[in-house]
């Protein structure tokens, strides 16, 4: 059976005046930019037992709007800590510089610095001729030094980013850091008030040390996107790209509203946040030519044979790139029917849906996987992974699907890094001690005595770079799997 979908536009509408003696012209409908088509995994769902689907929900921008686009009001949060010394610091002030000199005068930017504190080096400004010379001149001055004040920095640039608002502005922070922040307290508190003002963060890791599950966090929860940065001298192509996609803007603050049916329960996934029955995705701006990919798992009670179930009310709201403030919305309604027919319930199955949503459930586990690491949980993360591959190999075998093939082969590299991780902390480190460094008292051992006058071992040497860069490439592919952007 057919899954029924409606899906209704509620768009502003231009007013006619209506003449003597002659029918009041037609209201016409501005071009629709933003679509949205919602599509479940399958219109039958198992009679009489709990079971699981999910939906799809699509969300396209069509094409670029007619006329000026409206203005950027970027902030930049640049991570000036003394890790970031010698090519990075040159490439961040570089690439700040060139992305600066591209925007429009009609454009709006400021620049927050953080090290040990964090300071306004570029209050907001509009872009004209004199001010981009004292701009240019304030990056110029940028130093490393210090620790690393993220939070403080953050704090900072939404302040910016307010004052800098305009009617219709495309508002956006840009967050680049190498490390660690001396405080990861903060950042909830800092995401939701950059929810609430509608503000996406573009987050930039650089290098090898910065927590990739915090910056890719931040990210998910406002709409923006994470990105892995592995050489200081790819800053520039990701800013420049970043900008391109600000200056393509079709729909700007898109948010999803789902809400589960009776019985129906929305799981919890990357992206999606509030409760079981009711939750939403910051999916933030959105190009021309892009277009998201929603996948909403849902867990169903068991029904009756023939019973109509209500899975989800689906409800997007954003911003029209030029149609005004007014918030334009899309609503639709997803259903299936239940079967005791258990062959009609399997032919049933939509495959490039079921495909999308093995996808989607494999990324997860994989950010799951690394906020555990970064948690130090790195047994749970390890059987997480255990779990999510095997699914994940069996799936891929199913729909002979090579992306999903991948995303068990980055598992495998998490996992096999996560060991190194376990050894090298488990290792004997040496103790400062008189004299010199002393030799932990080592534990008991099974391992075979050695001569008392053999040569001492060498202590084996832990290059962890391969590992953290495979922990960070990973988590790059699975959230540009969620993310598509």
């Amino acid at each position: 059976m057919r899954l029924a979908i409606v899906l209704l536009a509620s768009l502003s509408v231009t007013t006619g005046f209506a003449c003597k003696g002659k029918p009041p012209p037609r209201a016409k409908k501005p071009p629709t930019l933003i679509e949205m088509a919602v599509d479940a995994t399958s219109g039958l769902v198992a009679a009489s037992a709990p079971s699981t689907l999910a939906v799809r929900v699509r969300v396209a921008a069509t094409r670029m709007p007619v006329g000026e686009r409206p203005p950027l009001n970027l902030t930049l949060v640049l991570d000036t800590s003394g890790s970031m010394e010698g090519a990075a610091i040159e490439a961040a002030r570089q690439a700040a510089r060139d992305l600066i000199a591209r925007m429009t005068p009609r454009d709006r930017v400021s620049v927050v610095v953080f090290h040990s504190s964090a300071e306004v080096l570029v209050p907001v400004t509009q872009l004209t001729a004199k001010a981009r010379q004292a701009i240019d001149a304030k990056l110029a001055s940028i130093k490393a030094r210090g620790t690393t004040a993220m939070a403080e920095g953050l704090s900072l640039g939404l302040d910016q980013s307010a004052q800098g608002h305009l009617p219709q502005s495309i508002d956006r922070i840009v967050l680049l850091g190498d490390g660690v922040p001396n405080d990861a307290a903060p950042f909830p508190s800092l995401v939701a008030q950059a929810r609430a003002r509608q503000v996406s963060i573009t987050t930039l890791g650089l290098g090898l040390e910065y927590d990739p599950a915090l910056l890719g966090q931040i990210a998910f929860d406002t709409g923006g996107v994470s990105r892995f940065i592995e050489k200081p001298e790819q800053v520039a192509a990701v800013f420049d790209h970043e900008l391109v996609r600000l200056q393509q803007v079709v729909g700007h603050n898109l948010v999803l509203r789902l809400r589960a049916g009776p019985g129906v329960t929305i799981e919890e996934v990357p992206g999606l946040s509030g409760a079981a029955g009711e939750r939403f995705a910051m999916l933030g701006d959105l190009a021309a030519g892009e277009r998201r990919d929603v996948i909403v798992p849902l867990a169903v009670s068991g029904r009756r044979d023939g019973a109509v179930v209500e899975l989800l009310d689906v409800e997007l709201i954003y911003l029209d790139a030029t149609a005004g403030r007014d918030a334009l919305r899309q609503t639709a309604f997803v259903s299936a029917r239940s079967s005791s027919d258990t062959a009609a319930v399997t032919a049933a199955v939509k495959v490039d849906i079921e495909v999308a949503r093995d996808r989607a459930s494999a990324a997860g586990a994989i950010l799951e996987a690394i906020t555990l690491v970064q948690g130090g949980n790195l047994e749970a993360a390890r059987a997480r992974l255990n779990a999510a591959e095997a699914q994940a190999r069996d799936a891929a075998v199913r729909h002979d699907d090579a992306e999903l093939r991948a995303l068990a082969d980055e598992m495998v590299e998490v996992r096999n890094h996560l060991a190194e991780r376990a050894r090298t902390a488990a290792a004997p480190h040496p103790t400062p001690g008189a004299g010199g460094a002393a030799p932990r008292m080592a534990e008991p051992s099974t391992a075979p005595a050695v001569a008392a006058d053999a040569p001492a071992p060498v202590p084996e040497t832990v290059d962890s770079a391969p590992r953290e860069t495979a922990i960070r490439r990973a988590h790059q592919r699975a959230s540009q799997v969620l993310d598509q952007r």
